[in-house]
């Protein structure tokens, strides 16, 4: 009820700065915003173009999940394989993420550009949630393995995934966060269509404010729906 209030609160903020500024253009109020958002819900187009882009950032967060999967577990038995990826995560982590895109478009073409960018952006932050996971296990917990040793498989899937599995919860649940923000830009900038991307771009063009606050706020709900799911998806116990 709490949270309810301070909502309120904000909109109706919102709602009495847009009277002030009293130019739809710039600052639409916030029933505009509403009333745009219900009627997306009603155009096909809309659909095509937040599946679209839900489905390049899920692949693209996919293979960057297996990747960092591998190679954090590949990096925890061997610190030489650490030392040399070490100076790679440090440069991919310090490059900003519009070089990536830009370069990325110039290398791929529009439509593959956008799953390439949200793989190498989310990629180095898969890896560190993991690996500073697997470093974070407790020493008597791994001893005990020791003692009743274990296949590979087994090492991997019934010991150091089970104990690692809030740092690839989290991990996950803000490398798809931080996979949509960076995929829906690339859209943008490459007018990469169909995609959430490409309706903001045309709004911008046409100068409708209100469209383009209606398609964000649906991107948080969505971002808030897929971190709501993967939390009820990976319980911990």
């Amino acid at each position: 009820m709490k949270k309810l209030g301070i909502w309120s609160t904000y909109f109706m903020i919102w709602e009495v700065s847009a009277i002030v500024v009293n130019k739809p253009i710039f600052f639409p109020s916030f029933h505009e915003v509403i009333k745009a958002m219900v009627v997306y819900l009603g155009l096909s187009s809309f659909w095509v173009a937040l599946g679209t882009t839900l489905l390049r950032v899920f692949l693209g967060t996919g293979i960057a999940f297996i990747l960092a999967l591998g190679l954090a577990l590949a990096s925890y038995h061997s610190k030489v394989l650490t030392l040399w990826l070490n100076p790679l995560l440090l440069v991919s982590k310090t490059i900003p993420n519009i070089t990536y895109i830009l370069v990325i478009l110039i290398w791929f073409s529009r439509e593959s550009s956008v799953l390439v960018i949200s793989l190498l952006v989310v990629f180095p932050v898969l890896y560190q949630q993991i690996y500073t996971g697997l470093l974070g296990l407790h020493p008597d917990l791994l001893e005990v393995e020791r003692l009743y040793p274990e296949t590979w498989f087994n090492h991997v899937t019934k010991v150091l995934l089970p104990m690692i599995k809030l740092d690839l919860r989290e991990g996950l649940i803000l490398a798809l966060s931080l996979g949509f923000k960076v995929g829906v830009m690339a859209e943008i900038l490459g007018q990469v269509q169909p995609g959430l991307g490409y309706l903001l771009y045309s709004s911008k063009l046409n100068f409708e404010t209100a469209n383009i606050f209606a398609l964000t706020a649906w991107m948080i709900c969505g971002v808030y729906a897929i971190e709501k799911g993967l939390r009820r998806w990976i319980k911990i116990d």
